[in-house]
């Protein structure tokens, strides 16, 4: 019987979390994990078979966001689960992408997206967008809040960058909420936050030179209160081990911690020698294929 197959990739936020919700840009970039979506028409009620994917709100979506009937949806994925890694987006694309192969379409990609978004309104509620254009269409792009993302070139297309996994999901709802408490004391870190993306997107072509901007970058969310010492020790783990420079990647208080080094796969050794989960990413290219 025939299966249709659709794939979205994850993604990484290299800077600007958090300052990126008071009108401060961010920049985000898919990296070569992702997810991949299987449909099989069968009799009987709709249901899922979801390989690696352990989170039964996204589950019981990915059944809503289908006929009740007449399918078998299959999830692979190599994105962990609550980690600010764009597993929801990825996935939602996937979903998408498989429908339109069922339904024999060819979509382009501003359909796919927009397809994508509605999607994620069942997975994740109140989806900002970035996520899903980085899944479908790969590459790094600089997104502001209210005007379309802009895609920027990639000068180093399959860069290294090592994800240090916290083992834990930070509360994206409770650590904004935290942030907004904290202002207008806080708008100075913010405001700090969002120039740094410019540095950072202006020393691209030098991974060593984006390295201690990423450490800078994490300090400031340290002072922004969504930080934690299992993150901070992940960042120190990586800077006493060679790394140019490292930050937590995502909403904080779990998540994931990304570092820049010159020697990837040693520093993936060295943190599951202390017990940490960690691997390495390649960045996407962007394509216009959708």
């Amino acid at each position: 019987m025939t299966t249709f197959t659709g794939r979205g990739h994850g993604k990484l936020i290299l800077s600007g979390e958090h300052a990126v919700v008071y009108g401060h840009p961010a920049l985000a970039v898919a990296v070569d994990r992702g997810a991949e979506v299987s449909l099989r028409r069968i009799d009987g009620p709709t249901r899922t078979c979801a390989e690696t994917l352990c989170d039964v709100r996204l589950t019981e979506a990915l059944k809503a966001a289908l006929e009740p009937t007449g399918w078998e949806v299959s999830v692979k994925s190599d994105l962990p689960i609550g980690r600010g890694m764009g597993s929801s987006a990825a996935i939602a694309v996937g979903l998408v992408r498989a429908q339109a192969a069922a339904a024999g379409e060819t979509l382009d990609l501003q359909t796919v997206w927009e397809r994508a978004f509605a999607a994620e309104r069942a997975f994740h509620g109140t989806p900002s967008g970035l996520d899903q254009a980085v899944a479908c269409r790969g590459g790094m792009l600089r997104y502001l809040k209210g005007p379309p993302p802009i895609f920027v070139d990639l000068p180093c297309p399959d860069q290294a960058i090592v994800v240090l996994d916290s083992g834990e999901a930070g509360d994206t709802a409770q650590l904004v909420a935290g942030v907004r408490a904290r202002r207008p004391g806080i708008d100075p870190v913010l405001d700090a936050i969002g120039e740094l993306v410019l540095r950072v997107e202006a020393a691209l072509p030098d991974p060593a030179a984006v390295g201690p901007l990423l450490t800078e970058n994490h300090a400031l969310l340290q002072q922004i209160g969504v930080s934690n010492p299992m993150l901070d020790g992940l960042v120190q783990l990586a800077l006493d081990h060679g790394a140019w420079g490292a930050k937590l990647a995502g909403a904080g208080g779990g998540g994931v911690v990304i570092a820049l080094t010159a020697e990837p796969e040693s520093l993936v050794e060295v943190a599951r020698a202390h017990g940490v989960d960690a691997f390495v990413c390649q960045t996407m290219p962007g394509t216009t294929v959708p």
